[in-house]
C-alpha cells in the first residue's frame, strides 16, 4: 500500500508542478466558458424566455429573465464539470505515456512493485486530480452564480453532484488509461488530447443542445458515456431552477425542454432513467477495465 501511495503521489505532483499542463488541461473548460459568456449563454437564455412568453400567459418578465439566466448558468456548470472529468483525467493519464516514451516506465517495472500497482497508481492520480479540479470548478461557479444574484443549490443536491463527480471521474480515468496503452509518444498523446478536448463539448451536447443536432448525430451520442454523464449532472444541477422557471407551464413543455437541452435522454420511445444512465456509465468503466487487463497481459507477454 505504501508503494501505491508513493507512486500515486509522484504522478499527481508531476501534473500539479507543471503550470502549463494544468492550464491546457482546463483549456476546454475555458473555451466553454467563453462561448457561453459571449454567445451561447444569451442564446439559450433568450430561448427560455421566448418559451415562457409563448406558453406561460401573463407572467413577470423580470422574474422570468432572472430564472432563465440561473437555469442556463446551472446547465453550463453541469457541462463544465463533465468537460473537466474527461480532459483533466486525460491529461493526468498522459504521465503514463510520458514515462513510457522516456524509459521511466521500464525502470519502474524493474522495481519490486507489481505492474498492476503501477497501473493503478496512474488511474488513482487521475481520479484524485480530476475530483480536485471538478470541486474547485464547482466552488468557483457557485460563487459566481451567487454573486450574480442566483440561488445556491441545497445540501442534498450538492451531495449528489459530488457523487456524480466521483462516478464520472473514475469512469473516464479508466477509459483514458485504456487509450494511453495504445499511444507511444507524448506528441501523439498531446494531439489525441487536442482532439478529445475539442470533441467533448459536442459529444456531451454542451456547445449545441441535443434538440439542435441532426437526428442521426443525436442517436449516436446516446451511446457515448459523455452524454449520459452530462445528462445526470444536468438533472441534479438544474432541478430546482427548472421547477422555478417553468412554474405554471404545462408539464409537456418542461418535458420537451428537458429533452431538447439534454437534461434527459430518450432511448427509442422511452426516457433513460437515472438508474440506467448510472449503470451505463459503470458498465463502460467495467468494459474499459477488462480491456485494460487484456491489453496489459498481452504487453507483458511481449515484453518477456
Amino acid at each position: 500500500m505504501k508503494k501505491f501511495i508513493n507512486l500515486t503521489k509522484r504522478n499527481s505532483l508531476i501534473f500539479l508542478r507543471d503550470r502549463g499542463t494544468v492550464f491546457f488541461s482546463l483549456l476546454a473548460m475555458l473555451i466553454v466558458l467563453m462561448l457561453m459568456g459571449v454567445f451561447l449563454g444569451n442564446m439559450n437564455q433568450e430561448e427560455v424566455i421566448e418559451l415562457l412568453k409563448e406558453y406561460g400567459g401573463a407572467r413577470n418578465a423580470k422574474a422570468d429573465s432572472v430564472h432563465a439566466k440561473e437555469l442556463v448558468q446551472y446547465w453550463t456548470l453541469a457541462g463544465i464539470l463533465i468537460v473537466n472529468a474527461v480532459t483533466v483525467t486525460l491529461t493526468v493519464t498522459g504521465n503514463r505515456v510520458t514515462d513510457a516514451s522516456q524509459g521511466k516506465l521500464a525502470s519502474l517495472y524493474t522495481t519490486p512493485v507489481s505492474r498492476s500497482t503501477i497501473a493503478l497508481s496512474y488511474v488513482a492520480s487521475a481520479v484524485l486530480i480530476g475530483i480536485f479540479m471538478c470541486i474547485l470548478t464547482l466552488a468557483a461557479a457557485l460563487g459566481y452564480i451567487k454573486a450574480t444574484g442566483g440561488e445556491l443549490l441545497d445540501i442534498g443536491a450538492l451531495v449528489q453532484i459530488l457523487i456524480l463527480i466521483l462516478l464520472n471521474v473514475c469512469v473516464f480515468a479508466v477509459i483514458m488509461y485504456l487509450f494511453s496503452l495504445f499511444v507511444k509518444s507524448s506528441s501523439a498523446w498531446s494531439g489525441f488530447g487536442t482532439v478529445i478536448g475539442t470533441l467533448v463539448g459536442f459529444l456531451g451536447a454542451i456547445y449545441l443542445p441535443m434538440g439542435f443536432l441532426p437526428e442521426g448525430v443525436a442517436t449516436v451520442l446516446k451511446y457515448i458515456p459523455i452524454l449520459h454523464g452530462a445528462s445526470l449532472m444536468r438533472a441534479v444541477c438544474c432541478e430546482a431552477a427548472l421547477k422555478q422557471t417553468f412554474e405554471g407551464l404545462p408539464a409537456q413543455v418542461l418535458t420537451e425542454y428537458r429533452e431538447y437541452m439534454g437534461i434527459q435522454v430518450s432511448m427509442g420511445e422511452n426516457t433513460a432513467s437515472t438508474a440506467f444512465q448510472v449503470l451505463f456509465l459503470v458498465g463502460c468503466g467495467i468494459i474499459a477495465f477488462i480491456m485494460i487487463v487484456f491489453v496489459q497481459r498481452r504487453k507483458d507477454i511481449c515484453d518477456r
